[in-house]
C-alpha cells in the first residue's frame, strides 16, 4: 500500500473550511460564535468567578459586589445551555443532512463525468472509493477541529493576558510543557500513522471476508460450498494480525503518552503549585482568591495549549484524508471532449486500422482491426475469451481512444462529436449489469421521467418479460430487490437479463450493443431474443458479441476476432463454407447440443 503524501495540510483544512461555509454559512458561523463564547463563559466561571467571590469574602465586601460579577456570570452561563442542546439536537442534524446531500451530489458529478481509464488506476480508484465513503466526514471533522483550535485560541489569549498581568512566571512553566508535550506528540502521531499503515492492508482483507458474509450474492457459493471454513479462517488470521500490529506499537505509544501526560501534571501540579504557595504564604503576595485565579488561569493556559497541541496532528491526519479528496475533484479526463457536431440520428459506423493497448500492458488488446457496419446491419463478434470483443465495443463507445486508426460515424470522426451526445447514440447491454432497487418502470426509464406505458409495454413483450410482468400484482410499479421493500421481487439471472435488454430497447438509441445477451437465458428465451433483434426497425445497427454462435445465425455478417484481429468475416453459411476457425468452433458448440 502507498503512504498518504503530506502535502498542503493546511491549505486542505482551509479547502474544507471553504466547502463547509459555502454549503452551510449560517451554521459555520453560528459553531464559531457558540465554541467561542462556551469555552470563555467557561473560564470565567470556573476561574475569575470562584476567585472573586473568595476574593470579596476575604476583603469583607457586600453582596452587591458579588452580584456585579455573579449575575452577568450566571446569565452567560444560562445563555450557554441553553443554546449547546439547540445547536446540537436541532441545528447540526439539518445542517448536516444539507452538508451531505449537496457534497455527495458533488461527488457523484465528478464521478459520472470520469472517463473509464481512471478507473484502471489502481491507486487512483483506492483515492476515489475513499473520497465517496468518508469525503463528507473528513470535511466535517476537519472543519469542526478547526472551530476548537480558535476557540481554545482565543480562550488562551485571555488567561494569558491575565497571567502576564498578574505572574508571568506560569509562562515560562506553560512553555517548557509545550516544548515537551509537542515533541512527544509528535513521536505518538508518527507511531499512529505507522500503525494506520500497517494495519490498513490487513483491515481490508478481513473487511472482504465480513462482506461475503453478509452480501446477496455470496449467499448461494457459501450455502453449496466449503468455502466458508476457508473465510472464517482468513477472518480470524487478519484479527490476530492486527492485535499483534496494534500490541507492538501500543506498547510504545503508551510510554509516551504517558511520559507526556506526566510531565504536564509535575509541571503545574507539582513544580508551580509549590511555587505559588511559596509567593502566597511566604511572601504574602496572593491571596486565597488571587492564588486561585492565577492558578486556575494558568491551568487553563496550559490545558487549551495541550489540547492544540494534540489536534495538530488531527489537524494532519484530517488534511491528508482532504488530499485524497482534492486529488479526486481536481483529476481532469485526458480524452478529449471538444466535439461540436451534431450526432447523426443515422449513418454507417467506420472502424479504419484501429489499434488500442491497455496501460501498462505490452501487447495490444486489437490491432489494425477494421470494419464498414452500415447503417441498420445486424452483426456479431465472436471469438475465444481474450479476443478483443469487449474492448472493441469499449473503443466504438468511445469509453476508450484509440492508439491509432479512426472510428467514423456518418461522415466524422467520432471525437468531432460531445462525448456525451455521441454516447446517447447507443444503447448498450454489457454481459454485466445492474437491476436497480426500484420499481420495474423506473429500471425501463432510469430516471424519474412519467413512464410511457405503451412504448413501455411494446418493449416487455419483445424481451420476452411479459408474462412474468402480467403475474406481478403491481405491474410496471413492482420493486425490484428487497433492498428497501420486502415486498421486493428477487429476479433470477434470465429474468434479469430481460428486464436489462427491455431497458436497452426502451432508449431506442440509434445502434444497438448487445454484450453477451444471452449468457443467462435458457435455449426457448435464446431463441425469442433472437427473434427480437432480427425484427428490431430496419434502420437500426445492432452489434452482438457472443460465444453461443446459435445467436450468429440471425445476423447479416460475422466478424470472428483472434489476438485483436479479425481473422474471418461473413455471413453464418459463407464463414461455415470456408471451415475455418469460426467453423470450428460452430462445431464443437454443436457437439455439445447433440
Amino acid at each position: 500500500m502507498s503512504k498518504l503524501k503530506k502535502t498542503r495540510t493546511l491549505s486542505n483544512i482551509l479547502f474544507a473550511l471553504r466547502w463547509q461555509f459555502r454549503l452551510t454559512p449560517g451554521y459555520v458561523i453560528l459553531r464559531f460564535a457558540q465554541s467561542i463564547f462556551g469555552n470563555v463563559v467557561t473560564l470565567f466561571e470556573h476561574t475569575f468567578l470562584l476567585a472573586y467571590i473568595i476574593s470579596c469574602v476575604e476583603g469583607g465586601k457586600t453582596l452587591i459586589d458579588v452580584l456585579y460579577f455573579l449575575i452577568p456570570v450566571a446569565i452567560a452561563v444560562a445563555i450557554k445551555l441553553i443554546s449547546g442542546p439547540l445547536v446540537e439536537a436541532y441545528l447540526t442534524p439539518k445542517a448536516n443532512s444539507k452538508f451531505y446531500m449537496d457534497t455527495r451530489m458533488t461527488l457523484y458529478k465528478k464521478a459520472a463525468e470520469l472517463e473509464i481509464a481512471k478507473y484502471d488506476d489502481t491507486a487512483f480508484y483506492n483515492d476515489f472509493v475513499w473520497a465517496m465513503h468518508r469525503a463528507p466526514e473528513q470535511i466535517f471533522n476537519a472543519t469542526n477541529t478547526f472551530i476548537q483550535l480558535v476557540s481554545m485560541f482565543v480562550t488562551a489569549l485571555i488567561a494569558g493576558t491575565y497571567i502576564v498581568a498578574t505572574d508571568a512566571t506560569a509562562l515560562i512553566v506553560v512553555a517548557g510543557m509545550m516544548v515537551s508535550t509537542l515533541l512527544l506528540q509528535h513521536s505518538i502521531t508518527k507511531r499512529n500513522m505507522k500503525r494506520e499503515e500497517e494495519l490498513m492492508p490487513i483491515s481490508r482483507k478481513r473487511d472482504y471476508t465480513n462482506r461475503v458474509f453478509y452480501l446477496a450474492n455470496f449467499v448461494k457459493d457459501i450455502k453449496t460450498g466449503a468455502i466458508a471454513d476457508k473465510l472464517k479462517k482468513d477472518f480470524t488470521e487478519s484479527s490476530e494480525q492486527m492485535e499483534r500490529v496494534a500490541v507492538r506499537h501500543g506498547r510504545m505509544i503508551t510510554l509516551l503518552a504517558v511520559l507526556r501526560d506526566g510531565i504536564s501534571a509535575l509541571a503545574f501540579d507539582g513544580a508551580y503549585l509549590i511555587y505559588l504557595f511559596y509567593q502566597a504564604l511566604v511572601k504574602g503576595k496572593y491571596g486565597l482568591g488571587s492564588l486561585l485565579a492565577v492558578y486556575n488561569a494558568a491551568n487553563r493556559l496550559s490545558g487549551n495549549i495541550r489540547r492544540v497541541i494534540m489536534m495538530l496532528p488531527r489537524f494532519e491526519e484530517q488534511g491528508l484524508y482532504i488530499e485524497k479528496l482534492r486529488t479526486f475533484l481536481e483529476t481532469e479526463n485526458t480524452m478529449p471532449d471538444s466535439g461540436t457536431l451534431p450526432v447523426p440520428t443515422q449513418g454507417d459506423l467506420v472502424i479504419e486500422d484501429v489499434t488500442f493497448t491497455y496501460p501498462g500492458n505490452d501487447k495490444p488488446t486489437i490491432n489494425g482491426v477494421s470494419m464498414h457496419i452500415k447503417q441498420g446491419e445486424k452483426i456479431a463478434l465472436v471469438g475465444f475469451n481474450g479476443a478483443g470483443k469487449s474492448t472493441l465495443i469499449k473503443l466504438i463507445l468511445r469509453l476508450y481512444d484509440p492508439d491509432s486508426g479512426t472510428i467514423r460515424l456518418g461522415d466524422n470522426a467520432i471525437g468531432e462529436y460531445p462525448i456525451g451526445d455521441y454516447r446517447q447514440h447507443f444503447g448498450a447491454l454489457f454481459q454485466s449489469f445492474e437491476i436497480i432497487a426500484a420499481s420495474i418502470g423506473q429500471n425501463l426509464t432510469m430516471n424519474d421521467t412519467p413512464l410511457d406505458k405503451k412504448k413501455a409495454d411494446e418493449v416487455i413483450k419483445k424481451a420476452a418479460f411479459w408474462d412474468k410482468l402480467n403475474s406481478l400484482p403491481d405491474g410496471y410499479d413492482t420493486p425490484l430487490t428487497k433492498e428497501f421493500d420486502d415486498n421486493g421481487v428477487n429476479l433470477s439471472g434470465g429474468e434479469a437479463q430481460k428486464i436489462a435488454l427491455a431497458r436497452v430497447l426502451y432508449a431506442d438509441a440509434g445502434v444497438i450493443v448487445l454484450d453477451e445477451p444471452s449468457s443467462a437465458l435458457d435455449p426457448i428465451a435464446e431463441y425469442q431474443l433472437n427473434k427480437t433483434v432480427t425484427e428490431l426497425a430496419e434502420d437500426k445497427t445492432v452489434i452482438i458479441i457472443s460465444h453461443r454462435l446459435s445467436t450468429t445465425r440471425f445476423v447479416d455478417k460475422i466478424y470472428m476476432l483472434e489476438d485483436g484481429r479479425v481473422i474471418e468475416q461473413g455471413n453464418h453459411d459463407s464463414l461455415l463454407a470456408q471451415d475455418g476457425k469460426y467453423a470450428e468452433m460452430f462445431r464443437l458448440q454443436a457437439e455439445k447440443y447433440r
